[in-house]
């Protein structure tokens, strides 16, 4: 994988990761741009990669991954996060990430996330069900929605009370 004088864009609020990242992938041949909250697309012309947390303070990363992405299509953009689930997974590669990955991360985990074999994101190694994802997703547009269960249902495209009715079933398992 071709990295030299790459120019990588590092969104992290953890001071300590942050710093940490920096150091080791500048090592390896990155020159890193790091911020520990939101920057300003506009400002963000002179890069090829970007590394995002999913939350940073208060903010969402999918904003940003939104907005990096209409302005700078080009860039290889890959999602980290602490608290991620498969719904914020797959709501980042329709966005556009190229990868998804879960903390604690590794430069190596980084690394491998940004090259070109790993054009599929990392999942759990347990089977995930279909009933579980659709479950998941339901749950992200509905805190997406702040609850409204009328808005979250024309999001997904439902009737009102067929969501009701998945809402009221059991959380499914595995």
């Amino acid at each position: 994988m071709e990295q030299h004088g790459k120019r990588l864009l590092l969104v992290e609020d953890d001071q300590g990761l942050r710093e940490v990242l920096t150091e080791e992938l500048q090592e390896r041949g990155f020159q890193v741009k790091a911020y520990a909250d939101m920057p300003a697309v506009a400002e963000l012309a002179e890069i090829d990669w970007a590394l995002l947390d999913l939350r940073v303070g208060s903010e969402n990363g999918l904003e940003l991954l939104k907005d990096l992405k209409t302005r700078h299509p080009q860039v290889k953009v890959v999602m980290m996060s602490g608290f991620g689930s498969v719904a914020s997974a797959v709501k980042a590669m329709q966005l556009g990430a190229h990868n998804f990955i879960a903390k604690p991360v590794t430069v190596e985990m980084i690394l491998r996330a940004f090259s070109d074999q790993a054009e599929s994101m990392e999942l759990p190694e347990e089977e995930i069900s279909l009933a579980r994802m659709e479950r998941e997703y339901i749950d992200y547009v509905l805190q997406s929605s702040e609850g409204n269960i009328t808005q979250a249902a024309k999001k997904l495209g439902l009737h009102r009370q067929s969501l009701q009715r998945k809402l009221r079933k059991n959380i499914p398992r595995k």
